[in-house]
């Protein structure tokens, strides 16, 4: 018995390695999870505080250049409002870049929101069980936004698919179009060496399959959890 005891325990019970292995693994997913609940605080922060004080700001200069008599105040006060406007801009651009709002009513709705407003025509096919966690999620959509920008600045398409479905434990999206092929990883100006690099830390992958001539398939993988 103490024989069978210690080979059960030497072929069945993790090593030193593997426990390390697994607890790098659970903190690098608590990480994770922290940094995306961080994010959606600063973009809640931003949205609710500052760019609610630059409406304000916007609306009391817009006051303030109706009661004003000199031209020259005038015309400072309408700088100051452009300024304001296009501080607002670039603050709406950052707040989109952390947490875009169509996310909060689900991946596919958004993922059919970014087909929408795509330039080249786009036929989506979603096929989601459940809800994927906020940072697999919020990956998944910038993604499949990289892609379709890609199709449109790059590949001189006329159409577009974009599959998103479940398989086998992974959460796919596939973005497939007709244009000229020849895509390629390192690509310059198309941000696919970026794409793998959030794939891979999320444990995903990022595969590209272009010949000369299209069509191209691009396809990226990530766990389900």
């Amino acid at each position: 018995m103490w024989l069978d005891r210690r080979l059960v325990g030497a072929l069945l019970e993790p090593g030193p390695e593997r426990a390390r292995i697994a607890a790098l693994e659970a903190s690098r997913a608590a990480l994770r999870a922290d940094a995306a609940a961080l994010l959606r605080r600063v973009e809640r922060d931003l949205h609710d505080g500052t760019q609610a004080r630059l409406v304000a700001l916007g609306v009391a200069l817009s006051r303030i250049e109706r009661r004003a008599g000199e031209p020259e105040l005038r015309t400072m006060v309408a700088q100051a409002q452009g300024a304001v406007v296009e501080a607002l801009s670039e603050l709406r651009d950052i707040v989109r870049g952390i947490h875009p709002p169509a996310l909060d009513a689900g991946l596919s709705t958004a993922i059919e929101t970014l087909a929408a407003r795509s330039a080249v025509p786009v036929v989506v096919h979603v096929d989601l069980p459940q809800r994927p966690p906020p940072e697999t999620e919020s990956a998944l959509y910038f993604s499949a936004a990289e892609l379709l920008t890609n199709v449109a600045k790059h590949a001189a398409a006329s159409r577009i698919r974009l599959d998103l479905r479940t398989l086998g434990g992974m959460l796919r999206v596939t973005v497939t179009d007709d244009g000229g092929g020849g895509a390629r990883p390192g690509g310059e100006g198309t941000g696919l060496a970026g794409l793998i690099r959030r794939a891979e830390s999320l444990d995903g992958a990022l595969w590209v399959d272009s010949p000369s001539g299209g069509p191209t398939t691009i396809t990226v993988e990530l766990p389900c959890e």
